[in-house]
């Protein structure tokens, strides 16, 4: 009974051990995914926090394939465009080179300001109301909002006019001058920095701006790719 007592002990010992090894190993892992991150694209603004995600680690590690591993950035500007509340996930991923996932989501938000600076609208003020993007101006002497619609295409944000109000009323655009109208057509955003391999799945138009949804599979996770 005694000796049986002391396996018990022994193989907690052991196990507790085993775990610190694991997590200091699984910590030391994440933060140089952090690191490699931030220098891989430099508009991320600190380090993301990073999770490997599932137990033990250097099981995953032995086995060639990590499970899940989670990135998130308050922050990030790539190619020009600023996202915020940046959230990626990867699955499957190889612990060798080349460094390859087999699936990828993303969610990001785009602000009013950002889409507005994107989208190049000169004189117009972008905001959000009632689920919809506002561009604010001027036609006539009285206020105009124009009320757009967005949706995701490939790996660009198309937005899409719905609707003009003027003065309180809404009108057709074909009631508007050209000046007016010319500059809301064909109106794009282009998330360029996704990889080759990941295209939007979602674009809504929330409180804080545009959220964007992104899925890939077979993707390349150097830097180069």
């Amino acid at each position: 009974m005694r000796r049986l007592v002391w396996t018990v002990v022994v193989l907690a010992v052991l196990a507790g051990g085993a775990y610190l090894v694991d997590s200091l190993m699984r910590d030391q892992a994440e933060q140089r995914v952090a690191a490699e991150v931030e220098q891989a694209i430099p508009g991320v603004e600190q380090p993301p926090d990073v999770t490997i995600e599932g137990f033990p680690f250097l099981t995953q590690v032995a086995a060639g394939e990590l499970s899940s591993v989670r990135l998130a950035a308050p922050a990030a500007t790539v190619d020009g465009l600023r996202l915020e509340d940046v959230v990626v996930r990867v699955h499957g991923v190889g612990t060798t080179a080349p460094y390859t996932a087999e699936t990828a989501e993303m969610t990001a938000l785009v602000t009013p300001d950002a889409a507005e600076a994107a989208l190049g609208l000169s004189g117009l003020d972008l905001g959000v109301r009632d689920g919809e993007l506002i561009a604010t101006a001027s036609a006539l002497g009285l206020p105009l909002d124009v009320a757009m619609s967005v949706r995701a295409e490939g790996q660009e944000v198309v937005v899409d006019v719905v609707g003009f109000v003027l003065g309180g009323f809404r009108v057709d655009s074909g009631e508007l001058p050209a000046e007016i109208t010319a500059q809301l057509q064909g109106l794009r955003i282009a998330i360029t920095g996704l990889p080759a391999t990941m295209n939007l799945t979602g674009a809504t138009v929330v409180d804080d701006g545009i959220r964007l949804e992104a899925a890939g599979a077979d993707l390349a996770l150097s830097a180069a790719g």
